[in-house]
């Protein structure tokens, strides 16, 4: 009740001050004196995932399809601005503006999410997550080949920052402005959409595909709408990172990416923006968070803990025939959980799927669903006839 409570009192606040406040709370980071350049560069990353989140949330959490191919708008994104401004970009000789080149990133984004869309519209499910899976490791391939045009396997270098007013945007606090006002804005679109008609189409579509098209919808349209959005999205997330990193390369685009993306929407929430925030933060930002300094150093004044742990692991190998290993050092966490991260990811998925199957933060609609399911309905009105 406290935190239903709690919920309805900010329901209440008008969208644009609820607005204002989120956006004061993530510059507010800029001004915290122990927030240096490295956390800062974490939030940026965070908040790139976020917009990485958002656009395929339009494809997977509103409109229902499973994308495992999202890399490559990403990736697209990121090569467009390569292409256009490195200096030793083979296809062009001269360098374009950043602000030049970002709307022509995003259609080439969305082209790209069309040419993905139209094979696969008769496909659902399983079979569409191999589809694009697949199209996210030809896009890669390609890039490695087509030497003439991306530099192959040895990537674009020398990638220019943007300038605002003249001045070149060289520190990292001026890039997480970027991605966060780039965030809001996915946010403010994202979110009209999914309140519009077109967000009631990709819904019944999600719901039932059969069922929305013989209702009228013409699920053709929408299905590809969806990917054109959620596909300059990602494209809008590249051509940040492009000159955020200054160099890119096939390497950084494989289907991990989109592995992580899928994950942090899953776990978040499919079809809610705190959700999409939440996933980002724990999948994303908790990993670069172990290797900090700062956290080995409070990790160490928790020894104890680790100790008592110890005790407890050495206890349980006595009494069975496992063999359990201790807990590792404060200052070894980072690195442990790096090379582990993919078994901690996948418990936990388990652990969300099973306590929390909407997510951490679903959307409204998806919790009344899980709430009240169709059969209940069904058996509810049988019982009543």
């Amino acid at each position: 009740m406290p935190g239903t409570v709690r919920r309805a009192t900010w329901d209440r606040v008008p969208a644009g001050l609820r607005s204002l406040a989120w956006l004061a709370l993530s510059l507010s980071v800029l001004v915290i004196p122990v927030f240096d350049d490295t956390w800062v560069r974490m939030f940026f990353l965070v908040g790139l995932y976020v917009v990485l989140g958002m656009g395929l949330n339009v494809v997977v959490g509103f409109a229902g399809l499973l994308d495992l191919g999202y890399v490559a708008f990403f990736a697209a994104g990121a090569y467009m601005v390569g292409i256009w401004s490195s200096p030793v970009s083979p296809a062009v000789d001269t360098s374009l503006s950043f602000w030049l080149i970002l709307p022509l990133a995003l259609v080439v984004g969305a082209v790209v999410g069309v040419l993905l869309g139209m094979p696969v519209l008769p496909l659902r499910g399983d079979y569409l997550a191999i589809v694009t899976l697949g199209f996210g490791e030809i896009v890669r391939i390609l890039v490695v080949n087509m030497t003439n045009v991306t530099n192959g396997s040895q990537g674009l270098y020398n990638i220019p920052r943007p300038d605002i007013a003249y001045r070149e945007v060289d520190n990292v606090q001026a890039f997480y402005v970027m991605i966060v006002l780039a965030a809001f804005g996915t946010w403010f679109v994202t979110t009209r959409l999914r309140d519009s008609r077109i967000g009631r189409a990709w819904e019944a579509i999600r719901e039932d595909e059969d069922v929305a098209g013989a209702m009228g919808i013409n699920t053709t349209k929408y299905k590809l709408m969806a990917f054109a959005i959620g596909a300059s999205v990602g494209a809008l997330g590249g051509a940040i990172y492009a000159p955020f990193i200054t160099f890119i390369s096939p390497e950084s685009f494989t289907l991990l990416v989109s592995i992580n993306v899928l994950a942090l929407v899953i776990i978040g929430g499919m079809g809610s923006t705190q959700g999409v925030v939440a996933g980002s933060l724990i999948l994303i930002g908790i990993p670069e968070l172990l290797q900090f300094s700062e956290t080995r150093d409070a990790l160490e004044q928790m020894g104890w803990a680790r100790d008592g742990l110890n005790g407890a692991i050495h206890a349980f190998n006595t009494v069975t025939t496992a063999d359990v290993s201790d807990l590792p050092p404060a200052d070894e966490w980072g690195e442990k959980l790096a090379v582990y991260r993919f078994i901690v990811f996948g418990a936990l998925l388990v652990v969300v799927m099973v306590l929390r199957p909407m997510g951490l933060f679903p959307s409204r609609r998806r919790t009344l669903e899980f709430e009240y399911p169709p059969e209940a309905e069904v058996a509810g009105g049988g019982g009543g006839s």
